[in-house]
């Protein structure tokens, strides 16, 4: 009687990234770290029983084989994960001298759930020749940003990706980049690039590492802002929708994401469940990280099985989008991208 529940809460558990499968799906810098929400894979997966922020986070992928809003407003418990400002660790360095050193610390907002201390994860990447630390994006910033149109939005994700694999993996090297387009009021449009160079080339803003996908738009990029942790709504989604396709897609959507978007987190989450179910199983209360920064055997299974596919189709996650999650990530992993197109 009771068998059924427990299964779903502890695959659920697991899942959330992305951004992420993005991997792992998948990084928010926010006026969150103030007070204010977030504003942004594998970062794990969504839905029935699912495995969330992992892909958005949900995608560490291209390392690995190579995880809301389009309403303007927010539920009320998309905050609490956030972190308390006065407990993230941030050094006293001069901000325009990159170190040196080894990569030690990793990149993003730990909370309760991620198992690693402020001291061993951050919102700031200052290692190995590297600085790079996200802007806190305003309420006025993620108003500008949801204003903006995509002259030719993502097609809707019809078919399940993870059926032909092999049509759907990342291309290493490749950016998306953002023009504006006076097409429509506050248009613009997206293009893929061969390259960063060939991006700014061409006059383009590069909004993120990767192709652009079906997650690129920049409403999917406010839920990433808004919303450090994913795990909780997205798992809740699959609780309140078992078998129910369309009901699961709808509850993601609630959370800020587009159509497509929401489509592509869908069929990741089902594609985790069926690859990782006895991992995620096992591993339902374990924190994120393991002690020595490693993530736990559940979302390593969703960014292997899930991760390639869904980082390809959905392009956007907080890694490549220079947005930090509950789930740290490799400073060698992070993209730094500013979020200002005005």
């Amino acid at each position: 009687m009771h068998r059924i529940p427990l299964i779903i809460l502890a695959l659920l558990m697991c899942v959330a990234c992305s951004n992420t499968s993005g991997t792992v799906s998948d990084a928010d810098t926010a006026a969150t770290y103030d007070d204010t929400a977030i504003v942004d894979e594998m970062a794990v997966t969504d839905e029935d029983m699912m495995i969330t922020d992992t892909n958005d986070e949900a995608l560490a992928s291209d390392d690995l084989n190579d995880e809301a809003t389009d309403d303007t407003t927010e539920p009320d418990d998309m905050t609490d994960e956030v972190t308390d400002p006065d407990d993230i660790f941030v050094p006293d360095e001069d901000a325009d001298t990159a170190s040196n050193e080894p990569c030690t610390v990793q990149f993003g907002v730990p909370n309760e759930k991620t198992g690693l201390t402020a001291e061993q994860c951050q919102p700031l990447c200052n290692c190995e020749g590297k600085f790079f630390q996200p802007p806190l994006y305003t309420e006025d910033d993620i108003a500008k940003l949801l204003a903006m149109v995509p002259v030719d939005p993502p097609a809707e994700v019809t078919e399940d990706p993870y059926d032909k694999p092999e049509e759907h993996q990342p291309v290493p090297g490749t950016v998306c980049g953002l023009f504006l387009d006076g097409a429509v009021p506050d248009g613009y449009r997206l293009e893929t690039f061969e390259s960063d160079v060939a991006a700014i080339a061409a006059g383009a803003y590069i909004t993120h590492w990767d192709a652009c996908g079906v997650c690129s738009t920049l409403v999917n990029l406010v839920v990433y802002m808004r919303q450090p942790d994913l795990t909780d709504p997205v798992r809740q989604c699959g609780i309140d929708n078992m078998f129910n396709k369309n009901g699961n897609i709808e509850c993601l959507q609630d959370l800020g994401f587009d159509l497509p978007c929401a489509q592509i987190w869908y069929y990741n989450t089902q594609h985790t469940q069926s690859k990782c179910f006895t991992t995620c199983m096992s591993a339902v209360n374990d924190p994120y990280h393991n002690p020595d920064g490693t993530l736990n055997d559940c979302l390593i299974c969703d960014e292997v099985n899930s991760g390639p596919v869904f980082k390809a189709v959905a392009g956007r996650n907080r890694r490549n989008t220079g947005l930090p999650s509950s789930m740290c990530r490799p400073c060698a992993e992070v993209q730094p991208v500013f979020h200002y197109y005005w």
